[in-house]
């Protein structure tokens, strides 16, 4: 059982020779943004150099414009166009047309429908506005700021799916995520394990209707192990809180070692480069030999690697097979 926990935490340092450097997040540049240091940003409309300024039109004549007309229908073509019915009372007489997106009539434009939210956006005499079906006046939308809408709506619906496909299982999987999703060269914060419960209270779903989804990452195959090896330690006789402090206790030898090694490894570096002179490339040559030697132990490099050659990489990847 002992080598099997070992085990794990060694397959939580694999993924380091594909280490990238990682990706800022919004929050870092929130400062420049606030700060605004080329002014403000017009609302561009996609494909143009003009701005959305139909949100600066005098209500009083959207309002008066969009009286003028009655959304009756919406229907979806043999083709696949979606073909807008209304009645058109700015018109001499008023009467009921069909329009399709592009097309106009009496000075009134389709400028684009969407069947699904069962909306058209209008133009006429300059005045922009959108109208629901059943629903009258709504807030008036371009074709492109719905597009930019959609395409946030369907990234905003991905990254909520993979949040849910992330989330732990269950208590278990939740505590091994705590200790296992940081790199293995950083010290993980204490373990809030719990009082004493039992392990089928401790491996029991959240929420029993969602798929147990196959991991994605070295990280989230470990986690789903170690959950795996919790209940079969617990079949065993041991209690889950003494396998969580063991896979504590483990995983700080394995910080201690991942930090000593790279210590050892930097003062090494410096004292070459102090010893004597080297030019920028020597420097580079000895730096990312260094990195590979690191990466050879399991130890997260000083700096990310991220072009390894692919005699390189199956170097690291014996070497780590070897550990």
């Amino acid at each position: 059982m002992r080598t099997r926990l070992f085990t794990a935490l060694t397959l939580a340092t694999l993924a380091i020779s594909a280490w990238a450097a990682p990706l800022a997040e919004r929050a870092h540049y929130e400062l420049i943004i606030s700060a605004k240091p080329f002014g403000d940003m017009a609302a561009a409309v996609a494909g143009s150099g003009a701005t959305m300024d139909f949100a600066n039109q005098d209500p009083e004549k959207v309002k008066e414009e969009s009286n003028k007309i009655q959304l009756c229908a919406m229907t979806e073509t043999p083709d696949g166009d979606t073909a807008v019915g209304l009645i058109d009372n700015g018109a001499n007489p008023p009467g009921y047309i069909t329009l399709f997106d592009g097309e106009s009539s009496n000075g009134l434009e389709l400028l684009f429908s969407d069947l699904d939210d069962e909306i058209a956006t209008f133009r006429r005499d300059g005045v922009t506005f959108t109208l629901g079906l059943g629903l009258g006046l709504v807030e008036t939308v371009t074709p492109e700021l719905y597009a930019q809408r959609k395409a946030e709506a369907e990234e905003e619906e991905k990254k909520a799916e993979e949040r849910e496909r992330k989330r732990p299982n269950s208590l278990a999987e939740q505590l091994i995520a705590m200790q296992m999703s940081l790199p293995p060269d950083v010290e993980a914060p204490p373990l809030p394990i719990p009082p004493m419960v039992d392990a089928e209270e401790f491996t029991r779903p959240f929420n029993p209707d969602k798929p147990d989804s196959e991991p994605e990452t070295e990280t989230e195959a470990v986690i789903k192990e170690g959950a795996a090896q919790l209940k079969e330690s617990a079949e065993a006789g041991e209690t889950p809180q003494e396998y969580l402090k063991r896979l504590v206790a483990h995983r700080q030898k394995e910080v201690e070692r991942q930090q000593t090694e790279k210590k050892a490894a930097q003062k090494a570096i410096d004292e070459a480069l102090a010893a004597a002179p080297h030019t920028p490339e020597e420097e580079a040559a000895l730096r990312r030999k260094t990195n590979i030697d690191l990466l050879k132990k399991g130890v997260v490099p000083l700096t990310p690697v991220d072009d390894l050659t692919p005699e390189e990489q199956a170097e690291v990847d014996a070497a780590l097979e070897a550990l």
